[in-house]
């Protein structure tokens, strides 16, 4: 389960992934400048700013693993006196006075108006964060969230009168059978080969696997002055799955070997101990595939990128991920010995 202070990324990925939740793991923080530019024929004016409209922002990923959502809602700005980097540093220019968040399934099942809350940290960076408004509803039930659902949003501005809205299915969990299914089961990279096998949940479109090795750092002469530690692999990115189709990865042992070398320091006056191994699985739906893709930084010529959203009256995401960990797996005694012996993995000293 994740806990309060899972946060939302800067990039809208949540990039979590998830998926390439490398642009996700931060905070969803939506502001967007607009320069309108008109020329006239018989006039040399410049005029940089229109109308002002509010235009509204939405940015939310449900995760059915999660006991709590958090929903980002925020507004556009546009000043005529300020540059666009200076108005971000307003918290009042990204939030709204106030909004009338609701979220309900497509069969009126559930129903939920959500609730705004203050105390959740926002990382520092480009835009204000002396204040971080989220909208949060509850799903300690499982099955709040359905993937066999459809869920729909609606933001409505008192101020305004303005509406958005937006629908999304819901990413079921994976069954994950290999490198391990549980906390209680044993690692062995004694095989060739290391299997990445699962069944992918329901609505996933594509998964990011990271595997995290923990373990202890020493020096040679004081044994008893030990560091933990943890290296992290990103296994798969952007695999691709089909709704409940079957997952299998074969991947050669010695890019796990190789990896470890190179996460691990190599140091004659350095000992090693593996603790354990963690997997965790990001899967995503195709509204979020779609957004992250659209959104990748452009290696072209052409450097303007397309705009994505789904929300209708405004701009945003409103998607779905499935975030899974097994944690604390052993490795089995095996590996171990043959992490001691390999030639890959020898310089690293590591202990039984």
């Amino acid at each position: 389960m994740q806990t309060a202070k899972a946060k939302l990324d800067q990039k809208a990925d949540f990039t979590i992934f998830v998926l390439k939740l490398k642009n996700m793991t931060r905070s969803f923080i939506p502001a967007l400048a607009a320069v309108v530019i008109f020329f006239s024929s018989c006039k040399n004016d410049l005029n940089i700013n229109a109308k002002w409209k509010e235009t509204i922002v939405l940015y939310g990923m449900l995760n059915a693993n999660d006991s709590i959502q958090y929903i980002r809602v925020a507004k556009a700005f546009l000043n005529e006196n300020s540059g666009a980097l200076q108005v971000a540093k307003i918290s009042d220019s990204l939030y709204l006075d106030s909004a009338l968040v609701t979220i309900r399934s497509t069969d009126n099942q559930f129903n939920d108006t959500l609730k705004r809350v203050w105390n959740i940290t926002k990382d520092s960076g480009l835009f204000a964060n002396d204040i971080n408004p989220l909208y949060t509803f509850k799903t300690k039930d499982t099955k709040a969230l359905d993937p066999n659902k459809r869920y729909y949003i609606e933001v409505v501005s008192p101020k305004t009168g303005n509406r958005v809205w937006a629908e999304t299915n819901i990413v079921g969990k994976a069954n994950i059978s290999s490198p391990f299914r549980d906390s209680n089961s044993n690692f062995a990279i004694t095989p060739e080969y290391l299997t990445i096998s699962m069944k992918a949940g329901l609505n996933s479109f594509a998964y990011d696997v990271k595997l995290d090795i923990t373990y202890e750092e020493f020096p040679v002469s004081d044994t008893f002055k030990k560091t933990v530690k943890t290296a992290s692999w990103n296994v798969l990115t952007n695999a691709t799955a089909n709704g409940s189709s079957n997952m299998l990865y074969k991947i050669p042992r010695l890019a796990f070997l190789q990896f470890l070398r190179s996460a691990i320091t190599a140091d004659n006056s350095l000992y090693h101990r593996i603790k354990y191994a963690g997997l965790r699985v990001y899967g995503g739906n195709q509204l979020l595939s779609d957004y992250i893709s659209v959104n990748e930084p452009s290696i072209g010529i052409v450097q303007k990128q397309a705009e994505y959203s789904n929300v209708q009256g405004g701009i945003g995401l409103f998607a779905s991920r499935c975030i899974q960990q097994i944690d604390k797996v052993k490795f089995d005694a095996g590996s171990v010995l043959f992490l001691k012996n390999n030639s890959e993995t020898k310089p690293l000293n590591f202990l039984p």
